[in-house]
């Protein structure tokens, strides 16, 4: 189980630099003491400040663990935690557009299209249209359960375009995997993890992935230099699970997240409407119930 430590809070908070928490473990692992009163005493925080952080971190462990034991995260599951670093997400209004370029294998054609069998079916016909009620299922945690949910279905900046996205707090460099199979539409890696306001809206990584009957999965907000090191590009065919990049803080962003989403069938120039989806556990969990 992965749970998050005071220290780590502190830091992703901006209260305290990372030299500062070495510096306070060492005393800690010499005195005993706990490491919020060392803080304090050092003057870093204020007692206020670390009765805020410690209802943070007991939130997101609660929320972690919550998202590990029910196994799954759908359009009803949408809690947001109280005074967590929030997560602002691609613009909803600006349509973000894709400049084909056909040199680089950015658009797939009749025969590239998704073709090889998946173990994890979508549960839903092509002609259905996915709702709260019945999501397209068969989609599997991102983060393999690391993180928590700090944005759900309309939120704040979930509206429009991106009513059914899922916000997912993560410390950045955390690895992000594919929730299904499929082929890699596009992927754009060039900016860095400054975060930023809605000016940054459209300066962020990603990759595009699409499923069967069209769909396509969007994963946003990613760590600067993921593609070398994953070494992924544009018509790329990826198993569900598979690593295909890190959590970052780019873009139109308050803090390190990864920005999820499911679209509707559309326009390979540029992300479409999101659809109402379920995430049902890791990914090494659904295969073997598939197999």
């Amino acid at each position: 189980m992965y749970l998050v430590r005071i220290g780590k809070v502190l830091t992703q908070k901006g209260l305290i630099s990372d030299f500062q928490l070495q510096q306070a473990l060492q005393i800690q692992k010499q005195t005993g003491q706990k490491l919020g009163e060392i803080l304090i005493q050092q003057g870093h925080i204020s007692q206020l400040q670390l009765k805020q952080v410690l209802v943070e971190q007991r939130c997101r462990n609660f929320l972690a663990c919550s998202l590990l034991t029910l196994s799954t995260l759908g359009p009803t599951f949408s809690i947001t935690p109280p005074q967590s670093a929030s997560s602002q997400s691609p613009e909803n209004q600006k349509v973000l557009r894709l400049k084909p370029k056909s040199n680089v294998g950015g658009t797939l054609n009749s025969t590239s299209q998704v073709s090889q069998p998946d173990p994890l079916p979508l549960t839903i016909a092509a002609s259905h249209t996915p709702t709260v009620a019945t999501p397209l299922k068969g989609f599997c945690h991102p983060l393999n359960g690391r993180g928590y949910l700090s944005q759900g279905i309309r939120g704040k900046t979930h509206q429009n375009r991106m009513e059914y996205a899922y916000d997912i707090a993560s410390s950045i460099g955390t690895p992000v995997y594919a929730m299904r199979a499929g082929r890699v539409i596009r992927l754009q890696d060039k900016y860095p993890d400054t975060g930023g306001t809605r000016a940054n809206a459209s300066r962020f990584n990603y990759v595009w992935i699409e499923h069967e009957h069209g769909y396509r999965s969007a994963y946003a907000h990613l760590q600067q230099g993921f593609r070398q090191r994953v070494q992924l590009k544009a018509g790329d065919w990826v198993k569900a699970g598979q690593l295909i990049g890190y959590s970052g803080n780019s873009g139109w962003s308050s803090g390190p997240h990864l920005h999820v989403e499911v679209q509707s069938q559309g326009s390979r120039a540029r992300f479409s409407q999101t659809v109402p989806f379920q995430i049902s556990g890791s990914c090494s969990t659904l295969a073997r119930k598939a197999s």
